[in-house]
C-alpha cells in the first residue's frame, strides 16, 4: 500500500471504524484511542496490507484494541460493585426504550455485538464481517442470529414486547 492509498483509506474507512467502536460500547476517548492505534498499526504494516484489504485490517485491528481496553474496565467495574453494592433504587429504576437496547446490547458477548453493529447499523455484507473478525460466513450469521434472539428476550423481560 502506497502513502496515497494509505491516506486515501484513512479518510474513507476512519469514520466507519470510529462508529463501529463507539456502538461496541466504549467510550468517545476509548474509541478514539483504538481507531488511532488500529491506524497507527495499518501504517506500520503498509507493505504487507493490500490496499483492498486495509478497511477489514482497520475495524480487525481496532476491534481487538477497544476489547483490551474493555475487558479491563470491566476488571474494575466489577471491583468496584464488590466495594459498593447496587441499592434497591438504583435496581428498580425504568429504562426507555433506547436505555434498554444499550442494556441489551452491552450485555452481548463482544463477538455478537460487533456482527450486530456492523450488519445491522453499518450494513456490512457477511463476507466483510467475517473477512474483519476472521470468521466464516456461516459463523457471522449464526452469531448475528443468537445475537438477535438474546436481545428479543432481554427486551422482552425489560417490558418490550414486538407487538408495541
Amino acid at each position: 500500500m502506497t502513502a496515497r492509498e494509505y491516506n486515501e483509506g484513512v479518510r474513507s474507512w476512519a469514520d466507519g471504524a470510529m462508529r463501529f467502536a463507539m456502538r461496541l460500547g466504549g467510550s468517545r476517548a476509548d474509541s478514539e484511542d483504538a481507531v488511532q492505534e488500529a491506524l497507527t498499526a495499518l501504517w506500520s504494516h503498509r507493505d504487507a496490507v493490500p490496499h483492498d484489504k486495509g478497511k477489514s485490517f482497520i475495524l480487525s485491528a481496532t476491534y481487538r484494541s477497544l476489547m483490551m481496553t474493555l475487558r479491563h474496565g470491566r476488571v474494575v467495574q466489577q471491583h468496584a460493585a464488590t466495594a459498593r453494592p447496587e441499592t434497591s433504587q438504583q435496581a428498580d429504576e425504568r429504562f426507555d426504550m433506547r436505555e434498554a437496547i444499550e442494556l441489551s446490547l452491552k450485555s452481548l458477548p463482544e463477538v455478537q455485538r460487533a456482527i450486530l453493529q456492523l450488519r445491522d447499523v453499518e450494513g456490512y455484507s457477511y463476507r466483510e464481517i467475517g473477512e474483519t473478525l476472521a470468521l466464516s460466513d456461516t459463523q457471522v450469521q449464526v452469531y448475528l442470529f443468537r445475537a438477535r434472539v438474546a436481545m428479543r428476550k432481554q427486551l422482552k423481560a425489560l417490558g418490550y414486547d414486538n407487538n408495541r
